[in-house]
């Protein structure tokens, strides 16, 4: 059986989040962000969530000074892939169209997203349907 890819929590999330706007940063660095942003977590949780994410890879650690510097070993836009995808197959039985259509109903659209959602509705039409030939 294929090893499923680890999940990734929305607390650990929120943890991702703190180090890809610093680059990097210590548990206090990243539990003070944290707590100017509204959470009232514990140095320890912050410790927690932080190594919870070394162990699946999620990020690294330079552990040659006194306090840990954690950094990003995976990218914003894979993070996102992966939790979309989780996404599609567990609510839309796997059809991302499902996904969009939902989106499209219940949310409105910027006019200007409206307009690069038409415009690349109209080029995979047209890569799809190809121009005949005479």
């Amino acid at each position: 059986m294929a090893k499923r890819p680890p999940t990734i929590p929305d607390s650990e999330l929120d943890v991702l989040k703190v180090l890809w706007d610093r680059g990097k940063g210590t548990v206090r660095e990243v539990l003070d962000t944290l707590k100017g942003a509204g959470r009232q977590w514990s140095y320890a949780t912050v410790a927690t969530l932080l190594d919870r994410l070394e162990q699946k890879g999620m990020v690294t650690s330079d552990r040659s000074d006194l306090a840990f510097v954690y950094t990003p070993a995976i990218a914003e836009q894979e993070v996102r892939r992966k939790r979309l995808d989780s996404l599609v197959d567990k609510l839309y039985e796997g059809e991302p169209g499902l996904l969009v259509l939902h989106l499209l109903q219940q949310h409105r659209l910027a006019p200007d997203h409206a307009r690069e959602v038409r415009a690349l509705l109209e080029q995979l039409d047209a890569e799809a349907d190809p121009p005949a030939r005479s």
